[in-house]
Parts: structure tokens; sequence; C-alpha cells
């Protein structure tokens, strides 16, 4: 009996690794190309039965933490150096492979969530785990591509030549830009907004939380 549930449980793994091999490159095509157009999907998603969400793609939170792996799987083939620190903080967050995935995955859910919280704040909503669920899933949607663009950036950086540094500089800043681009289509999209007051609520958005990330990196060094 406990073998025939070991199988079961591994062919619903199985089935489920494959899913994702066809799903994620297809909803990660989707978020860079029509980051407006899966925001609505993804609300659209949430009007259903928690059983019957995503399921022509991958569930929000789990696209993240792959992307997450990814990205990190990247900066091993790429033999890109590991953060090195002294305080106590620092290295249980970054000695061990399991921490460093675990805090990458925390610095992006933050990108998410100060854009979830302002996105409540700006619909004037109040906060709590129902009204939440929706505006960070879509969210972190659109940090995927983010997270992998900065891998890119900083495996290419990292290769020691000037060119090569120029080179990742350009593709972090393209990622940059491109997740400011991705919000604000997608602010535009669920919200009765025009573009420009869009971009801007954003781009505050985004340097608020920015400068709390950055914040709790330099605590972390300290």
């Amino acid at each position: 009996m406990d073998l025939i549930r070991l199988l079961r449980s591994l062919e619903e793994f199985l089935y489920e690794l494959v899913g994702w091999l066809v799903f994620y490159p297809r909803t990660l095509w989707r978020v860079l190309v029509r980051p407006g157009e899966v925001a609505r999907y993804t609300r659209r998603e949430f009007a259903k039965d928690p059983e019957h969400r995503f399921a022509d793609a991958i569930s929000p939170v789990l696209m993240l933490i792959l992307s997450v792996v990814l990205a990190h799987a990247l900066e091993m083939a790429m033999r890109t150096a590991t953060l090195s620190l002294s305080g106590p903080l620092g290295k249980l967050l970054f000695s061990s492979e399991q921490g460093l995935l675990l805090t990458r995955s925390a610095v992006f859910c933050i990108f998410a969530l100060g854009a979830a919280l302002s996105t409540l704040w700006r619909q004037r909503l109040p906060i709590n785990r129902d009204t939440l669920r929706e505006p960070f899933s879509i969210q972190a949607f659109l940090a995927c591509p983010f997270v992998l663009l900065l891998a890119v950036s900083q495996a290419i950086g990292a290769s020691g030549t000037a060119e090569a540094r120029g080179w990742g500089a350009a593709i972090g800043v393209a990622a940059v830009v491109w997740y400011l681009w991705a919000r604000t289509r997608t602010f535009v999209a669920l919200n009765d907004v025009g573009y420009l007051p869009a971009a801007g609520f954003v781009l505050a958005s985004f340097l608020l939380t920015s400068a709390l990330v950055l914040a709790l990196g330099f605590a972390i060094v300290m």
C-alpha cells in the first residue's frame, strides 16, 4: 500500500514537472510581451474556484520561485562569484544554497508586495488576506522576467572584460525599464487612469520599494 501511494505521488510529481516544461516558457512569454493581458487573466482566474485556477499556466508564486531557481542555476553555470559577508546575518542568509534561494525569493517578493500594497492604497481598499492575494499574484508574475533579466545582467557583467561589464549594465537597465513599463501597462489595464499618471505612480512605488530593499541589504552587510 505504501509503495502504491509512493508511485502515485511520483506520477503526480512527474506530471507536474512536465507541465512546468510546457507552461513555464509560455507563461513567461505572455508576461514579457503582454503584461496587461496577463493581469486581466489573473483577475479572471481569481473569480474561479481555487482548484480550477491557472489550469493553462503556472500559479504566480510558484512561477516566481521557479524563476529565482533558474536565475540561480544560470549564475552557477556561469560560475558567478557569490557574496562573501562577515556579519552573522549575512552568513545565515548567503552561506548556503538554500539560504541564498530563500533570500532572493524574499527580495523579489518584497517588490511584488510593495507594488500590491501601493495598488490597494491607490484603490482605497482595505489590506487583508483576501484583497492582497490578487494584486500580489499579478505582481509576482511581473517579477519573473525581471528576476531572469537581472540574473543575465549579473552573469554577463561578472565575466571580467570591460565590454562584458558594459553589456551587463545595459541588460540591467533594460530589465528595470521593462519592469517599470510592465507595471505601468498593468496599472492602466486594471484601473481607470491615464498612462502618464500611472507611470508616475509606478515609478514612485518602485523607488520606495527599492530604497527599502537597499536599506535591508545595508543592514545585512553591516
